[in-house]
Order: C-alpha cells, then sequence, then structure tokens
C-alpha cells in the first residue's frame, strides 16, 4: 500500500474535513474506515495546534528577553 500526503492543508482546511466526516452517512464496512480517518484527522489537527502554540511560545519569550536586555542606542558621530 502506498502511502500519500495532503501537504499544505491550513488548520482550518483540516477542520473542514474533520467535520465533515462527521456529517456523512457510515454503514458497515465502511465504518471502520471513516472512524480511523476520523481519528487521523484529530491527531492531525492536535498536532498543528500544538505546533502554532510551540511557535507562539517561542515568539514571546524572545520577546521577553528583547524587553529585558539593556537597550543599546547608537549615537552618530559628529564630523567636523
Amino acid at each position: 500500500m502506498e502511502i500519500y500526503s495532503l501537504d499544505n492543508l491550513s488548520l482550518r482546511e483540516v477542520r473542514a474535513l474533520r467535520t465533515a466526516l462527521d456529517s456523512i452517512p457510515i454503514t458497515g464496512i465502511d465504518a471502520g474506515f471513516i472512524a480511523l480517518l476520523q481519528h487521523k484527522l484529530s491527531s492531525q489537527t492536535q498536532s498543528i495546534e500544538n505546533h502554532i502554540k510551540k511557535e507562539e511560545e517561542k515568539k514571546q519569550e524572545s520577546f521577553k528577553e528583547v524587553v529585558k536586555s539593556p537597550s543599546k542606542q547608537v549615537r552618530g558621530k559628529k564630523n567636523n
């Protein structure tokens, strides 16, 4: 079995796909397949949200470091 990936989907798009799976009729043999697909999309959504949260935390830490460090003022030299 070959495995393919859907690259470049936004969080909103992944959530839309996951939500859409809740509204389709599931019968018989398809139930297990759809349940697995729902789980994969839910996991992917969680992974994306965790990544976004970590990136925001990094930005906050960088901002805090900039604020804490003493500012270096550069003064121009006078030309005589």
